[in-house]
C-alpha cells in the first residue's frame, strides 16, 4: 500500500508503490475527499509543497477545487430554477431567456469555460459587443452576468468574483437613445380625425389608449366586467402577457390573457398596477359602442379577432398605426402605442392634474418617479400656451 507519513485528520500523504509515485488525500468538512496525485516529471518536493499548500487552504477553508460547469450552465440552471420555484413568471422567464440570448452572443469568448477560468480581462473583452445593445438591455445582460459569479462564490467554485474588479465598469451603449416624446396637439388630433373619418377596424382601441393612458396590453384585455355603467366607473386589473409552449424541443412564444396587470408582484401578492378610475365622456361614448356590438368569446373581450378565434396582441395595434403613418404622416417620428400613453399623460400635466391622480388613472406606483420623467414631454403648443398666458 505504500508507507504512510501524514495521518489524523490533517490528510495523508504517501508513497504509493502500485503508481511509483506519491499520493495525497485531504478530507474536506463535508466528507469530500480531495485526492492528489504526483505528476509525471514533478519533482517529489515540488507535489510536497503543493499537497500542503492545498491542506493548508482545506484548512483555513479557502480551498477551491476544479469546476466543471461553465457560466452558461450556471446561468440557465438559475433561470430555469426560478421559474420552476415560481419566483417569475412566464413573462418574466421569456424576458430572462432573451437576456440569456444576448449573453451568449456577445459573451462568445468566455460564457461556455468552465467558471474557474474566466478572468476579469475575459469579461472586459466582451463589452465591446454588449455596447451594440440599448443600455436598458445591458442593465440586463449586467446583472446576470454578476449572478453567475455571485452563484459560483456561495456554492465554493470561485473565491474572488471578477466582477468586483476595481477596473471592470458596465459598459455604456453606442446606441443614441431617442427618448418617446408625447403626440403634440396638432398631431394628436390629426390621428383622432382620420380615425373617425374612415372609422378604421382598430380605432377604438387606439382611442380608448389615448383617452385612458393604459398600457395596450391592459386596453385589450378589457372585459365586460370592468365596467360599470351605473357608477360609471372603468376598471383595470389585467393585460395580455407572453408565455411559451415546447413545440419539438423548441421554445414558441404565445400571447395569452393574463391573471394580473404588468406590476404584479409575485412575492407579496399585491398588484400595484390594478385600479378604477371614472370613465370620462369621451371613454364612455367608446364603452358604450363596443358593449353593444357582439361580445361574444368565451373571455367577454371587449376587442377580439372573431375571424382567428383569438385575442389581439399588440403587434397588431403598432403594425396598424406604423401603416396608418405611413399613409397619413400624421408625425415625423414612429407612432406606436407607448407614444399614446405618453400622450395621455402628458395633456393631464399641461391641464395640471396633480401627480397622484396621474398615478392613479395610469397604474403607476405612489413612488413612481416615472410619470414626470420618462412619461412626460413639454409639447411645443403647450410652450406657446404658457409664454402667452404670462405675456
Amino acid at each position: 500500500m505504500g508507507k504512510k507519513v501524514k495521518g489524523n485528520g490533517e490528510g495523508t500523504l504517501y508513497f504509493s508503490e502500485k503508481l511509483q509515485r506519491y499520493v495525497g488525500q485531504i478530507t474536506e468538512k463535508n466528507g469530500h475527499r480531495i485526492t492528489m496525485t504526483q505528476r509525471k516529471n514533478e519533482k517529489t518536493s515540488d507535489f510536497k509543497k503543493r499537497y500542503y499548500s492545498t491542506l493548508a487552504d482545506v484548512t483555513d477553508g479557502t480551498y477551491v477545487g476544479k469546476c466543471k460547469d461553465t457560466c452558461l450552465s450556471i446561468l440557465e440552471k438559475y433561470i430555469d430554477q426560478k421559474h420552476i420555484d415560481g419566483i417569475t413568471s412566464d413573462r418574466s422567464y421569456m424576458r430572462d431567456l432573451d437576456t440569456l440570448a444576448q449573453i451568449k452572443d456577445t459573451c462568445s469568448n468566455w460564457i461556455n469555460l468552465s467558471v474557474t477560468d474566466v478572468t476579469a480581462d475575459d469579461i472586459e473583452k466582451s463589452k465591446i459587443n454588449i455596447r451594440k445593445y440599448s443600455n436598458n438591455t445591458i442593465d440586463k445582460i449586467w446583472i446576470q452576468i454578476n449572478k453567475i459569479f455571485k452563484i459560483a462564490v456561495s456554492r465554493r467554485k470561485i473565491m474572488f468574483n471578477p466582477m468586483n474588479d476595481e477596473t471592470l465598469t458596465k459598459p455604456i451603449s453606442c446606441i443614441k437613445t431617442k427618448p418617446v416624446e408625447a403626440l403634440s396637439i396638432q398631431e394628436e388630433n390629426k390621428l383622432v380625425e382620420i380615425l373617425n373619418e374612415t372609422n378604421h377596424k382598430y380605432k377604438d382601441v387606439i382611442l380608448l389608449q389615448l383617452y385612458t393612458g393604459a398600457r395596450i396590453g391592459e386596453i385589450l384585455a378589457l372585459s365586460r366586467d370592468c365596467i360599470d355603467l351605473e357608477n360609471n366607473t372603468l376598471t383595470i386589473y389585467r393585460t395580455i402577457t407572453r408565455t411559451y409552449n415546447n413545440q419539438n424541443g423548441k421554445r414558441v412564444e404565445k400571447r395569452i390573457l393574463g391573471e394580473h396587470t404588468k406590476t404584479y408582484n409575485k412575492k407579496t401578492g399585491e398588484d400595484s398596477g390594478a385600479r378604477t378610475f371614472p370613465m370620462t365622456a369621451k371613454v364612455r361614448e367608446i364603452v358604450l359602442r363596443l358593449l353593444n356590438q357582439k361580445v361574444n368569446n368565451i373571455q367577454g373581450l371587449l376587442f377580439y379577432n372573431y375571424k382567428n378565434n383569438s385575442i389581439i396582441c399588440d403587434n397588431t395595434i403598432n403594425s396598424f398605426l406604423d401603416r396608418l403613418n405611413a399613409k397619413y404622416l400624421i408625425t415625423v417620428d414612429s407612432l406606436h402605442t407607448h407614444r399614446l400613453r405618453h400622450t395621455f399623460i402628458t395633456r393631464c400635466r399641461e391641464n395640471h392634474m396633480p401627480v397622484e391622480v396621474v398615478k392613479a388613472i395610469v397604474g403607476h406606483t405612489e413612488d413612481s418617479e416615472e410619470t414626470l420623467g420618462t412619461y412626460t414631454s413639454v409639447s411645443l403648443d403647450y410652450i406657446q400656451q404658457e409664454l402667452e398666458r404670462i405675456s
